[in-house]
């Protein structure tokens, strides 16, 4: 699979490279559009529907709701939803695998609905900044270095499981070690933009927490994909697994990293 998976990576990157500096802002949120819907497809699958039709229509449902938030300029507004939704999933996380109401159909669907909705507003919103390129490449950068330093601090000094039931592979190591990288970047970022000192420190807090989010968006789908027994979300991408499993990050950092932006009126 390692042709495959390279492949797949090399088409992934010229693909964002084009949504963010190549599509204008309209084209930019219907092609995300296509990429929540196309994850909201999977989520149905993640969530236990077992019919195709059934996660066809639910992925549709996905693209109405995006459509009528957008038009009746609901997509800033829903981004408050953030913080309790990611909170109900730490304790989905902390308490697994205890019997909880998320293991019914429908509080999956719902807490999926909320996800991709939310994640696709951020995007929207982010879209619409006149330095859109600055923070959505930061964003990027927060979510990809907290994801390569998880994963090589991990590796060579891993001890203590982060959520052994969830995803065993991960350690507490691993999340300090992309952390750290990630604050190193916004040190870096800071100093390149002529931030002050008090910027920084704002700056790293909002990165903080978007880096940790990251990771609990990794562990939620983790979560449900572990109850059903599922290893990737589907086979759409070769050697990736689904959509879901390349944006389950994105899916909880991204409303946060744009929420926390707006509130600091950076955005």
């Amino acid at each position: 699979m390692l042709l495959p998976r390279i492949l797949s990576a090399i088409v992934m990157a010229v693909l964002f490279v084009c949504a963010v500096f190549v599509l204008s802002a309209a084209n930019f949120i219907f092609a995300m559009a296509g990429v929540v819907v196309l994850a909201g497809w999977e989520w149905a699958r993640l969530s236990g529907v077992r019919n195709q039709l059934g996660r066809v229509l639910f992925a549709i449902l996905i693209g109405i709701l995006c459509f009528f938030a957008l038009n009746l300029s609901l997509h800033e507004m829903s981004l408050y939803v953030s913080p309790i939704l990611w909170g109900v999933a730490l304790y989905w996380v902390m308490r697994y695998p205890a019997l909880l109401f998320w293991q019914h159909v429908l509080s999956r669907l719902l807490f999926g609905v909320l996800v991709l909705v939310t994640t696709w507003s951020a995007l929207v919103v982010l879209r619409q900044s006149d330095d859109f390129f600055v923070w959505v490449l930061l964003l990027m950068g927060l979510i990809w270095g907290a994801d390569t330093g998880a994963y090589f601090v991990g590796r060579a000094f891993g001890k203590r499981k982060l959520a052994r039931f969830v995803s065993p592979g991960k350690s507490w190591e691993g999340v300090a070690g992309g952390l750290v990288l990630t604050q190193i970047g916004l040190v870096v970022f800071s100093v390149l933009s002529g931030f002050s000192l008090a910027q920084w420190g704002m700056l790293s807090l909002i990165g903080l927490l978007t880096s940790s989010v990251s990771v609990l968006g990794d562990l939620t789908e983790s979560l449900f994909k572990r109850h059903e027994q599922l290893k990737d979300s589907s086979h759409l991408i070769p050697g990736h697994g689904g959509v879901m499993d390349r944006v389950d990050s994105l899916t909880a950092a991204a409303p946060i990293y744009v929420l926390l932006l707006s509130l600091t009126g950076w955005l």
